[in-house]
């Protein structure tokens, strides 16, 4: 019998299948949703063409209404706003939750742009989930 810093007579093994046997048991029950504090970053694409760059933001889920583009200085593109959490349609009440992958709250994304835009011609489109955001480039002298 071993004594260690993990207690009277129990070893690394014992402690390894306790925890083991915790995590089953946590796992055949729900949980309870820890909320993270702070914002998430969505998925964003940049892509380029001659004559624009184009950002495309994975959002789904959200209300146009809670959606912000902002485009500073033609350089620093910032995406910000707020996901609900997701519930089922026509659910009232508490839910027993057992897989929780979703980002909800608040999010914010700050993209810098290689080369300068046109920033009061930028364009945001927001169709099947994803905010497709045009931003022309500026023209040569």
């Amino acid at each position: 019998m071993a004594f260690d810093k993990f207690g009277a007579g129990e070893g690394l093994d014992d402690w390894s299948r306790k925890i083991g046997d915790l995590m089953d048991e946590m796992m055949t029950r729900s949980f309870v949703h820890f909320r993270h504090h702070g914002t998430w970053e969505p998925s964003t694409n940049l892509y380029e063409t001659r004559d624009a760059y184009y950002v495309c933001v994975e959002l789904s889920g959200i209300d146009e209404s809670q959606m912000d583009v902002q485009c500073a200085d033609g350089r620093k593109l910032t995406i910000s706003g707020q996901r609900d959490q997701p519930r089922p349609p026509n659910v009232d009440g508490p839910l027993s939750v057992y897989a929780l992958e979703i980002d909800e709250g608040p999010f914010r994304r700050e993209i810098e742009i290689p080369e300068p835009v046109v920033a009061d011609r930028v364009i945001a489109v927001y169709t099947k989930g994803f905010l497709w955001i045009t931003l022309p480039r500026v023209e040569p002298d």
